[in-house]
């Protein structure tokens, strides 16, 4: 439009003008004559470029395509051992179940099958060891020593990272595991298919070879029963919310220090729990830093029992630092 125009400002017949005589008719006819052909020529040339432009990308498009073709097509002889495998992969990934009927090659259809759901095995077994090891790890409850704040047949986490970056503290229920024998070794069961997927992190630990108890007693604490149902940590006695109902904290009398690095730990259903009160006697009533797997933080399983854990470092606040340094 814009050229129209100025073709029509700068015409020497303005709009409307009659031609005045035959001559200034036939000027006017051979004007517009030649503007009509420079248009039409215009318009061809603009065509003709547009043609060529899209015969180059159409050409360009075509060797990116055989040059793919040669690529894919390379003949097996002129690979390195690295593109024959991978050429290999990716004519295996693309085999159907009925071309491998067809072409009689059901065998190697069968491996590639397997080989990739080894692979997504393998990988889901990293990740949930990875889980268990850095991040959470599942336990089964097999007994009633932690009444009524675990029951039997429960399944319950630990928080293992936080075991990394914190230390056990006054009411904590931990897992730990029985480096020193407090579990009779007719009560040890072991079943190698659940201990490797235990181990792997797919199922909870049912291995008989870790306890869950409550802290009492820290490093440097004096923990002591006077055999009456009154528990002292540090010359202060404690009420305990979570005993289950009935118990009394302790019926057995004992005084004790807990060493560095160490644990005097109880169960909430004290007349049920062979716990550190059962083996002072034989020097095995402290639990070592090194053997705690994690604080249990949920309960996951029955879902009628699922819930976070309440905190009972409350029970223990009023209780004063340790007089005096652990021993080791």
């Amino acid at each position: 439009m814009a050229d129209d125009k100025n073709t029509a400002n700068t015409s020497p017949f303005p709009e409307g003008y009659q031609p005045q005589s035959r001559r200034e008719r036939r000027e006017m006819e051979e004007y517009f004559a030649r503007l009509a052909a420079e248009k039409a020529a215009a318009e061809k040339a603009a065509a003709e470029q547009s043609a060529v432009a899209k015969n180059a990308e159409r050409e360009e498009t075509t060797d990116e395509e055989s040059a793919a073709d040669v690529e894919t097509t390379k003949d097996f002889s002129e690979m390195t051992p690295k593109e024959r495998r991978k050429a290999k992969r990716a004519e295996q990934a693309e085999l159907t179940y009925s071309q491998a009927q067809e072409e009689g090659r059901l065998g190697e259809w069968l491996w590639v099958q397997a080989r990739e759901g080894g692979t997504v095995i393998l990988y889901a077994l990293v990740i949930a060891f990875l889980v268990k090891t850095f991040l959470l790890r599942g336990f089964y409850i097999p007994s009633g020593s932690m009444e009524q704040t675990l029951q039997v047949n429960d399944r319950v986490f630990i928080n293992v990272a936080g075991s990394y970056f914190s230390e056990p503290k006054r009411g904590d229920v931990i897992v730990f595991k029985d480096s020193q024998g407090w579990i009779p070794s007719t009560q040890k069961t072991s079943s190698p298919l659940k201990d490797a997927l235990s181990f792997a992190g797919i199922l909870p630990d049912t291995s008989s070879n870790f306890l869950v108890k409550r802290v009492i007693g820290t490093p440097g604490d004096v923990v002591e029963s006077d055999g009456n149902g009154r528990i002292k940590v540090n010359g202060v006695e404690i009420t305990e919310p979570y005993l289950y109902p009935g118990n009394n904290p302790s019926e057995v009398p004992f005084k004790v220090t807990v060493p560095a690095g160490k644990y005097f730990v109880m169960g909430d259903h004290r007349s049920n729990s062979a716990d550190s009160r059962y083996h002072i006697s034989d020097g095995t009533a402290f639990i070592s830093k090194d053997d705690v797997q994690g604080n249990v933080f949920v309960v996951a399983w029955p879902l009628n029992h699922f819930g976070l854990l309440q905190d009972q470092s409350s029970v223990f606040s009023s209780i004063p630092a340790p007089t005096s340094t652990p021993s080791e």
